[in-house]
């Protein structure tokens, strides 16, 4: 093979490398969400400037969605997810929660898309931290009493039947 082949398929298996997920250095001291334990607590404004608790959900099948608007990925995953939420409209609360962007680039952006969900800013990324969303997009499914139950980083082409299948075990 010439350097030339070569070169361009290095550059194919980075990029597909990188198709699934958008990653940020990690934060020091940075946390972890970890399965079948409590999710860490959080208060974090909308857009509309309302604080909104993940403890005001309890009770309830809770998704996290972080997401970025420069993150490829996220914008594959913001679909899928919002179907999810509308398919499950009585058992799913979807809270996609927007990673250290100010609302002046968020509000415009999910007008554009037309994204339905509750959009919550993390603008210092201290929820981030906390769930060590380090990879984007990262799904945290929570289940009605407050305990993760699934994780999942990245997007994939079996991301939505996977999804409905761990939210069907919580139903």
């Amino acid at each position: 093979m010439t350097v030339r082949v070569l070169s361009a398929l290095l550059l194919l298996f980075l990029a597909l490398m990188s198709f699934n997920q958008c990653a940020q250095p990690p934060a020091p001291g940075t946390g972890s969400a970890e399965m079948d334990k409590l999710a860490p607590p959080f208060v974090l404004a909308n857009l509309n400037g309302e604080e909104i608790s993940l403890d005001q959900y309890r009770g309830k099948i809770v998704m996290l969605d972080f997401w970025a608007t420069w993150c490829g990925p996220c914008r594959m995953t913001m679909p899928v997810l919002e179907n999810l939420q509308k398919e499950y409209r009585d058992g799913l609360t979807l809270l996609a929660i927007n990673i250290q962007e100010p609302p002046e680039l968020v509000l415009p952006y999910v007008r554009k898309e037309n994204i339905k969900s509750m959009v919550l800013l993390d603008q210092r990324g201290g929820v981030t931290t906390a769930y060590g969303a380090n990879s984007i997009p990262m799904s945290v499914l929570i289940d009605r009493q407050g305990i993760i139950r699934h994780i999942q980083v990245g997007y994939g082409a079996n991301m939505e039947a996977q999804l409905r299948a761990e939210i069907n075990k919580l139903l």
